[in-house]
C-alpha cells in the first residue's frame, strides 16, 4: 500500500487460496469485536485480493464497504470473488475522498511496510469522521531478514538498512511505541494497545549487543514486542475520554485469542 510499491501476496490462484483461508482464520478473533452497524461506512486499507473485506461483510451485514489497494490485479481478484466492496486503486497515503467519508478503518499487515506513515495518518485522519474507529495488527517481525531470530534485521545501521529497502517496502522496523506516539501525533486517541506476539527474554538478550542504534539503547520487554493490536479513536469518541496515555513500561498482552496470530 505504500508509494514504495510494495505488495503483499500475488494474485495467482495458489496466493489466493492462502489469503482466504487466513483471512477466514484470523477473523474469528481479529474482527470479533469490531462494531459496525448496518449502514457504517468502513475503509479496508491494503484490501488485497478482498479476503479481509469478505469477512468483514459476513461479519458486519449492512454495511457500506470500500476496499483500496495500490495493486490493479490484486483488485481484480478482488472483485472477481468477493464482490461484497467497492474496490479502489489508490496510494494510502493520499486516499481519494471527501473528508469524514469513512466511520470505520480497517488494517491488517500494512503499517510495518509503509515508509511514508506520516503522510498515511494525516490522510486517513482526513478520511475519517470525527467518532471513527481505526483497528490496526501490525506485524514487527522481520519478514525473512534473518537468520537465526526475528531481530537480527535490526542490525543493519539505519543508513544501510534505508538503502537496501526503500524501494521493496520492506518492514519500516519501527517498534511498538513508535505507532502510539505517530498516532497521538496525528491527533487519535490510543483506545487499545496490547502485544499480539512476543519474543522470550532470552531470545533478545542473546542478540541485543548486536543490534545497530537506536535498537541497541531500547528496553528487552520493548525488542520482545513483535505484533500488536492498535485500535485508535477520533477525537469525538466516547472512548476517547479514557484513552491510553503515555507509554507503558510493558505492553501488556493481548486478550485470549487475539495474542495467538
Amino acid at each position: 500500500m505504500a508509494r514504495s510499491g510494495y505488495v503483499h501476496g500475488e494474485p495467482d490462484d495458489d496466493e489466493v487460496s492462502r489469503l482466504v483461508r487466513q483471512a477466514r482464520f484470523v477473523a474469528t478473533f481479529s474482527l470479533d469485536t469490531f462494531e459496525a452497524p448496518p449502514g457504517a461506512r468502513v475503509l479496508d486499507v491494503g484490501t488485497g485480493v478482498g479476503a479481509m473485506a469478505a469477512q468483514l461483510a459476513r461479519l458486519c451485514p449492512g454495511i457500506d464497504l470500500t476496499g483500496v489497494d495500490i495493486s490493479e490485479a490484486q483488485l481484480a481478484r478482488a472483485r472477481a470473488l468477493h464482490p461484497v466492496a467497492t474496490y479502489v486503486r489508490a496510494d494510502a497515503a493520499c486516499l481519494p475522498f471527501a473528508d469524514g467519508s469513512f466511520d470505520r478503518v480497517h488494517m491488517s499487515w500494512v503499517l510495518e511496510h509503509v515508509r511514508d506513515l506520516d503522510d498515511l495518518f494525516a490522510s486517513l485522519r482526513e478520511a475519517t469522521t470525527d467518532d471513527a474507529v481505526l483497528i490496526h495488527k501490525v506485524d514487527l517481525r522481520s519478514h525473512g531478514f534473518h537468520l537465526t531470530n526475528d531481530l537480527d534485521f535490526l542490525r543493519f545501521p539505519v543508513r544501510e538498512w534505508d538503502a537496501m529497502t526503500s524501494h521493496t517496502g520492506e518492514p519500516n522496523r519501527l517498534r511498538a511505541s513508535d505507532y502510539l506516539h505517530l498516532a497521538r501525533r496525528h491527533g487519535f486517541a490510543v483506545a487499545h494497545f496490547s502485544a499480539a506476539r512476543t519474543l522470550p527474554r532470552s531470545a533478545v538478550e542473546r542478540v541485543r549487543p548486536e543490534l545497530a542504534e537506536p535498537f541497541a539503547s531500547m528496553s528487552v520487554d520493548e525488542l520482545s514486542v513483535v505484533g500488536i493490536w492498535l485500535v485508535l479513536v477520533r477525537e469525538k469518541h466516547p472512548l476517547a475520554a479514557t484513552a491510553l496515555q503515555g507509554v507503558p513500561e510493558r505492553i501488556p498482552a493481548a486478550p485470549v485469542g487475539l495474542s495467538s496470530y
